[in-house]
């Protein structure tokens, strides 16, 4: 059997005025879960903490809800955790992400399983 040359390749993204949350929102908020700083966050991701700021602030601002709970710094330092929303949001698209694959892929097998 010849191997495939070809794949589905497929991105999903919650639009409002701009892009609102996609994949790098979401893996931004899961390393704030993980490490419980925005800051730390951004490190870890290459980025700088003024854009992770801006696309966690974006992403409020167009799904109208809050992601981030900061506490401001301190003898312990300071430290962000997600919201109660922020982690539904998270498991919800999660588990739309992982069907809307398993869907795609049936629809890609479908329609192009035989020519490609």
């Amino acid at each position: 059997k010849v191997e495939k040359k070809v794949k589905l390749v497929y991105k999903i993204w919650i639009e409002g005025k701009t892009k609102a949350f996609g994949e790098g929102p979401y893996k931004l908020l899961r390393k704030v879960e993980q490490l419980g700083s925005l800051n730390k966050a951004a490190q870890d991701m290459n980025m700088s903490y003024s854009k992770a700021w801006s696309i966690i602030k974006r992403a409020e601002r167009e799904l109208g809800i809050m992601l981030v709970e900061s506490n401001k710094g301190g003898t312990g330092g300071g430290g962000s955790r997600l919201t109660r929303q922020a982690k539904t949001l998270l498991t919800q698209y999660d588990e739309f992400y992982r069907e809307a694959g398993e869907k795609l892929t049936k629809l890609y097998s479908k329609y192009f399983g035989e020519l490609l």
